[in-house]
């Protein structure tokens, strides 16, 4: 009963230290709801797997009041003097019972001299249905169960969309006659600590002024009965409104590469085509930026025909290594015209001679220019443009980045008015290249060009960054454009890589990678018995064949052969001469033998492959760039180890992926490339030594040396234990897609009483370390007593990463 006494203490434990969260978890279930957990576990000894099944616990969820407010957009930001307008603040229960809200007969204007608050606040609807007639909030404020009646003033919880559960509150605000150009000032709904903030207690922030929850009487309809004594409150500021405020175009330019194709002709790269997908929005910041309005995009002045003309400005310069294909660009609608430039690069998109005509030179960028605004709120896609491999690109990564420019209102660009240039650069979805209102142009004072402001549009991945997003739609946000938004450089390039050589890696990560994507690894181990001395070597029959699942990846844009074969180890001693190595895709198997030097095919065992046929994966299909897609294959690889190899080592057995291009069955000169599937005989090491204390001072350190250690073992002594673990196997670098060996759950047993053990019946406990003494380790230690002392010790580490080390350490005093 001791060790279930030790499992329910835990059990005990987690659940208290879960309490906290669990509140947080059932803030939006219903307030009386019972909720039944029973919880079920499976845990291994390393060879066996097991089931546990826990005792029931059952909550009964609480009620929770729940409150948030947001300001909607003013009535009119952009007020003249003497001007009446209106914010709105939408009121919601996010709880999870009705309530009613408190709501204040007062606002807070941030700038009160030249703004005032013009009539009362007002309730103009709820649930998202308009009152026929508004509600006037006196000044003190009021209940809603007061202002709206009982029924309609108890306030249902949001199921998480929608608007029931809802309020709105209208303020009048009134510009005064004397309030100057410029002016600023913001509306706020509510009065926390700290501003802004939503569905906090109220109780240490006690304010006339709060917007909060007020429990409902127990009679209201579906009403969780009982006192709620906690109210939450929460607090909401409008954007700017500013008098004769300056207009400012927020404009991001997305893009993506949309498909990629070799035509077929996997040695030439000339003829590869790499088609990109632009889109353009222009949006409301998320944040607002003090002392502008949000405005649609307008043309600014380009050179275009050999003239001054005003165009809203998409440029993308043709990336290195490639040129603007044969087809020509395409446009989303007539409202855009497709352009070309052979101005040299040198020179910024917006100041390059632009012209309809496709000229006969070398063309530096493609453009799309519109002659009218681009409305506030709006997307356009469907931009698109391909390029080619010029004769000397050999492969590898071609990068691209886009730009926009325009202004928010039309005439001569001035900057810091709402003619001053609006810039952008794709890679992220961060607009006006993170400047907001700020000048892009550092030909007129604005940002360095090596920095946010207008650069040359030449694609540096070193210096730009690179958008990790793989998707192919620039307007799906998710998986495209993923640059960060606030680094120092603006938009980040789209980088992609044309190559013929198939990637061969560990189970689904085919593009897997160690120091390089030639050594990438998947690592596995026998399971060595129990209680073996860690120096005998190990017999046939304790070297089972073990398999290994690995992927290829198809990366052509055409259907492509892809043929398998085991490669001797990089130092030739690292595998053992006799090991059999045997490869299957479907019913295609070939085996090997390693002769120390080579591998020798082996007819006996192998279907529908021979010396110079290896397995091959036929007509695996084109590349679709999505994971886990058709153009990926899994085969497998089986190892086994002669007799008399050592324990705790590792066996690295090479796999060439590649296209049989020449010599049948010689991967020499052909596209190919290699995982290592590694065979380990054990990987965590236990090595234990042990010292001598006489009370705190040491009389012989750690050490194996039995004679030194009998020598000063006497009666009250102590024997101090040493246990170190390491984890030998091979560790992959973050997210490489390498598969290395973690050493889970890993557990450490010391008994006293199982041979060849015998330390309990002659030593006794001695505390080590913090309550409860029990001694030093990673993770926890166990105990199970015997009478009065402790028989076993049970440490249970955790997880043990590759190449990670502790250790635990007791002390037991001789009789």
């Amino acid at each position: 009963m001791k060790a279930n006494k030790y499992k329910l203490l835990a059990a005990t434990l987690l659940l208290g230290s879960s309490l906290s969260s669990v509140r947080t978890v059932l803030a939006q279930t219903a307030a009386g709801t019972t909720i039944s957990n029973t919880a079920t576990a499976t845990y291994s000894d390393g060879t066996n797997s097991y089931n546990a099944t826990s005792n029931t616990v059952t909550v009964q969820v609480a009620e929770v009041p729940g409150i948030r407010v947001a300001a909607q957009p003013p009535s009119n930001a952009t007020p003249n003097a003497n001007d009446t307008l209106f914010v709105e603040f939408t009121i919601t229960n996010v709880g999870n019972d009705p309530t009613q809200f408190f709501i204040p007969g007062t606002v807070t204007l941030s700038d009160s001299t030249n703004f005032t608050v013009n009539g009362p606040l007002q309730i103009v609807a709820v649930n998202g249905t308009t009152l026929s007639s508004p509600v006037d909030i006196p000044a003190a404020g009021d209940e809603t169960g007061d202002l709206l009646g009982a029924t309609t003033g108890s306030i249902a919880p949001n199921p998480g969309t929608g608007t029931t559960g809802t309020l709105r509150v209208r303020v009048p605000i009134q510009v005064n006659g004397t309030a100057p150009a410029g002016a600023t000032t913001t509306v706020s709904l509510g009065n926390t600590a700290t501003p802004n903030a939503q569905n906090i207690d109220r109780s240490t922030d006690i304010d006339a002024n709060d917007l909060r929850t007020v429990d409902n009487p127990d009679s209201a309809t579906g009403e969780t009965p009982g006192v709620l004594t906690q109210a939450n409150e929460a607090m909401a500021t409008s954007t700017a409104i500013t008098v004769n405020a300056r207009l400012q175009a927020f404009a991001t330019i997305l893009k993506a590469v949309s498909s990629y194709s070799n035509n077929n002709t996997t040695a030439v790269l000339t003829d590869d085509t790499l088609t990109y997908s632009l889109a353009l929005t222009v949006e409301n910041p998320d944040v607002p930026v003090a002392g502008v309005v949000p405005s649609d995009l307008h043309p600014t002045a380009i050179n275009l025909e050999g003239s001054s003309q005003n165009r809203v400005l998409i440029s993308d310069a043709i990336p290195t290594g490639t040129v603007l294909s044969s087809s020509n660009p395409t446009a989303p609608d007539s409202s855009w015209q497709v352009v070309y430039t052979v101005s040299p690069l040198s020179v910024s998109a917006h100041q390059a001679a632009w012209v309809a005509n496709r000229p006969t030179g070398t063309i530096t960028r493609v453009g799309f220019i519109r002659s009218t605004a681009v409305p506030n709120n709006t997307t356009i896609a469907n931009f698109s443009f391909s390029v080619n491999p010029t004769s000397s690109f050999t492969g590898g990564r071609v990068a691209n980045i886009a730009q926009v420019f325009g202004q928010s209102q039309p005439g001569v660009t001035v900057p810091g008015t709402s003619t001053q240039l609006v810039y952008d650069e794709s890679g992220d979805q961060a607009a006006n290249n993170q400047l907001n209102a700020n000048n892009p142009d550092p030909t007129s004072g604005g940002a360095s060009s090596t920095g946010l402001g207008i650069d040359d549009g030449i694609a540096d991945p070193a210096t730009d960054g690179i958008d990790s997003g793989t998707g192919t739609n620039p307007t799906d946000t998710a998986t495209t454009n993923q640059g960060s938004p606030t680094d120092a450089d603006g938009g980040e390039t789209t980088v992609y890589t044309i190559a013929t050589t198939p990637l061969n890696g560990p189970n689904g990560r085919p593009d897997a990678v160690n120091t390089t994507n030639n050594d990438d690894f998947t690592n596995r181990s026998i399971q060595l018995p129990a209680d073996l001395n860690p120096a005998t070597s190990l017999t046939d029959a304790q070297t089972p064949p073990t398999t290994f699942t690995n992927t290829v990846q198809n990366t052509s844009a055409s259907p492509q052969t892809i043929s398998l074969l085991p490669v001797p180890p990089a130092v030739l001693t690292d595998l053992p001469t006799g090991t059999t190595v045997t490869i299957t895709a479907g019913s295609d198997v070939a085996v090997y033998r390693y002769n120390g030097t080579t591998f020798d095919f082996v007819p006996t065992g192998s279907t529908n492959t021979s010396a110079t046929d290896p397995v091959q994966l036929v007509n695996i299909p084109a590349s679709d760039n999505a994971p886990g897609g058709a153009d990926q294959v899994n085969y497998t690889v089986t190892i086994d180890l002669p007799a008399g190899v050592a324990q705790n080592d590792d066996f690295p057995v090479p796999i060439m992926a590649f296209v049989d291009q020449g010599t049948l069955g010689d991967p020499a000169n052909d596209p190919g490339n290699i995982t290592i599937n590694r065979l380990y005989t054990g990987y965590v090491v236990l090595e234990k030594d042990a010292r001598i204390l006489d009370g705190a001072t040491e009389v012989v350190g750690f050490t194996t040396d039995q004679t030194a250690l009998s020598t000063a073992a006497r009666p009250g002594r102590t024997i101090e234990y040493r246990i170190r673990y390491r984890n030998i196997s091979t560790l992959a670098p973050a997210n490489s897609g390498s598969i290395d060996l973690p050493a889970n759950s890993l557990a450490i047993t010391e008994d006293g009483l199982a041979a060849p053990n015998n330390w309990f019946n002659s030593t006794t406990h001695s505390p080590l370390g913090a309550s409860p003494s029990y001694g030093l380790a990673t993770g926890t230690i166990a105990v199970t007593l015997n009478g009065t002392d402790i028989q076993i010790y049970l440490n249970q580490v955790g997880t043990v990463a590759p190449q990670g080390t502790g250790e635990f350490i007791f002390r037991r005093t001789i009789k």
